[in-house]
């Protein structure tokens, strides 16, 4: 299908039979992220303003709590007294499933079940108000790239609501919509040489997926001496994991072009994304985030807990929500010129973090960079099942060595600390999450340690 066509024709139509109001949101975006700091702050508190409002009248859980806490809308007049509302966790949804839906039906809800990967799943409800501002927000960050709806896209993507529904009608559209998708379940070699061969034939503007998933495809693709059509990418969108700088820059080198950042997540929803001066920008017209310091003594810059409202979550509001990831607001502006505050730091979930017998908390870069410099491996996962034990996985590829299993053993030791018991056990493969993400580390202990240091106890 012709970009224009795709453009002009298409994703209009489909955006009007879905009832979204998508490109209304984004000719907004595109205004508001010139203003000013002022008045960008002006439009999010008058947003998050009136998301309250709307979820006191119309959502059994905030009327309760807001009665309860004396913080009716009237009384919220400044950012300070919005910071008073109790935080919302996923225990709370998950607990609160019902009453935390509006009284009133709204029109073109859908159920998503998140966080199967890292804990019990929790429901969240979907309106087309938040749906439209998620999309919009997406397509504003690709066209800094200069890539907009319609130009050729590859998707690698796993999670089972996109692949499990894959029937004609989805199939049909996104060929409409010149998408192809690709999953992210198989990454086999077999399937790297195929999603090779597509990426040369279909020489397609732009990619998104999973960052763990691009970066695996780029080390085929430079293992095999092999590269997309010349001039094709503009970009590579990764998202859903932490991007770190040797995935980044693999894929870079691999795929000719910038990667670039979008972090958010099913419950929260669309959080920033990242331009091309290197800026991960939020989406401050409808997002508030904070920061929960680690301990009485620090500060956004500082580093914690990312805090987020999302006011235009109108099926489920999403007040102060404590996502479990670990982040840190940048200092100063961006060098876009966009007033659009920035973060400054994702480092991942709490779980992604270590911590050791002795208490000292460290991130999981620590690990993965010792396992990643071991020669002839194609994949790994380390799990910290207690303080004391971890559990790795190899996958081996060309290369791998006798040796290596030993030698991961005692780096690893000596990181952690020699009380700390290493088994490593060689895997022809490691599964995907239900989601079909993958995490090199896991923790199973880092999340209470770190919650009690969030949380200024010793």
């Amino acid at each position: 299908m012709l970009p224009i066509i795709s453009n002009r024709l298409i994703f209009p139509a489909q955006e009007w039979l879905k009832g979204k109001p998508t490109l209304a949101r984004l000719r907004e975006l595109e205004a508001s992220q010139w203003l000013s700091h002022e008045d960008l702050r002006e439009k999010r508190f008058q947003a998050l303003h009136a998301h309250l409002d709307f979820a006191y009248r119309e959502v059994p859980y905030y009327t309760r709590l807001l009665d309860e806490h004396g913080l009716q809308p009237a009384r919220i007049q400044s950012f300070e007294d919005f910071a008073r509302i109790p935080y919302l966790t996923r225990d709370l949804l998950r607990r609160h499933v019902d009453d935390l839906q509006p009284r009133r039906k709204l029109r073109g809800v859908r159920r998503m079940s998140t966080g199967g990967s890292t804990g019990s799943p929790v429901t969240i409800m979907v309106d087309v108000e938040r749906a439209a501002f998620t999309d919009a927000t997406r397509l504003r960050a690709h066209r800094w790239f200069g890539v907009d709806v319609g130009a050729p896209e590859i998707v690698l993507w796993g999670s089972p609501i996109e692949t499990g529904r894959q029937d004609l009608v989805r199939t049909v559209r996104d060929r409409l919509l010149n998408s192809r998708l690709l999953s992210a379940f198989d990454l086999s070699e077999p399937a790297l040489a195929r999603y090779a061969d597509i990426l040369t034939r279909d020489r397609p503007r732009k990619l998104f997926g999973y960052a763990s998933a691009l970066y695996l495809l780029a080390r085929y693709l430079q293992g095999h001496d092999r590269a997309p059509g010349p001039d094709s990418l503009r970009v590579a969108f990764t998202t859903a994991e932490p991007l770190y700088d040797f995935q980044r820059a693999v894929i870079q080198s691999a795929f000719g072009c910038p990667a670039a950042v979008e972090y958010g997540s099913r419950d929260a929803g669309l959080i920033a994304n990242e331009c091309p001066s290197g800026g991960l920008h939020i989406a401050a017209e409808g997002i508030l985030l904070e920061i929960l310091p680690a301990g009485p003594s620090g500060g956004p810059a500082a580093g914690g807990e990312i805090v987020i409202t999302n006011a235009y979550s109108f099926a489920m509001p999403i007040i102060r929500y404590r996502t479990g990831d670990i982040g840190a607001l940048a200092d100063g502006a961006c060098r876009c010129g966009r007033d659009l505050p920035c973060l400054g730091t994702v480092e991942g979930r709490r779980t992604d973090f270590l911590v050791t017998p002795e208490g000292r908390v460290m991130h999981a870069l620590a690990a993965i960079y010792i396992l990643r410099e071991l020669p002839g491996l194609r994949e790994f996962q380390l799990v910290q099942e207690r303080a004391d034990l971890v559990r790795v996985a190899l996958v081996p590829d060309q290369g791998f060595a006798s040796e290596t299993p030993d030698r991961a053993a005692a780096s690893l030791r000596r990181l952690l600390g020699g009380a700390v018991g290493v088994e490593v056990e060689i895997v022809p493969e490691i599964p995907r999450a239900a989601s079909g993400k993958h995490r090199y580390v896991i923790s199973k202990v880092a999340d209470q340690h770190l919650e009690a240091i969030l949380r200024g106890q010793p």
